[in-house]
């Protein structure tokens, strides 16, 4: 009976912060022309994968994947939707493997996400980097430039989060 009680408080507990992430991705502090902009819509899934550990951040994180293709289509191919929606989202679960270390677990979980993004700049939207540039370097730079200000200013909230007792541990 106590394993179905904590199994019901991680689903309930991932419903919620997945619907905080979906909540707050419709808050933008910058949106960019072809996709991508600066919030904090990382936060809970972060948040989740701390508490939670890395499983349960993947499937949270891929849950918020879909959620947000489905409130912000945008197809172009098969791959694509799933390297733009679920595959990016569910790698910022790849943070609650580093549990010990937010810092490295944001770095992390972006890292992979932004890869997920540049891979599908490059085979998906090679037509927008400006002529003579590298495509490589053009996606590298343009999912670079906000995923790095969100990371550093959601890894500053987890940080001071962190000082306060017990947000980072399970409930019971």
């Amino acid at each position: 009976m106590q394993k179905q009680n904590t199994q019901l408080v991680i689903m309930v507990e991932t419903a919620v912060l997945v619907g905080a992430a979906l909540a707050l991705s419709m808050v933008r502090l910058i949106r960019l022309p072809q996709g991508g902009s600066i919030g904090v819509d990382m936060l809970p899934i972060f948040l989740l994968a701390f508490r939670r550990g890395g499983r349960v951040g993947l499937v949270g994180g891929a849950l918020f994947g879909v959620l947000k293709m489905i409130t912000y289509p945008y197809f172009v191919h098969p791959m694509q939707v799933l390297l733009d929606y679920p595959i990016p989202f569910a790698a910022l679960g790849v943070a609650g493997f580093f549990r010990k270390d937010i810092l490295t677990g944001v770095t992390v979980g972006t890292v992979l996400r932004c890869a997920a993004h540049v891979i599908s700049g490059v085979v998906f939207f090679a037509e927008y980097a400006p002529e003579g540039t590298p495509v490589l370097l053009y996606s590298l730079l343009y999912n670079g430039s906000y995923l790095l200000p969100e990371a550093v200013l959601v890894g500053a909230i987890l940080y001071l989060l962190r000082l306060r007792r017990g947000i980072f541990e399970p409930a019971q």
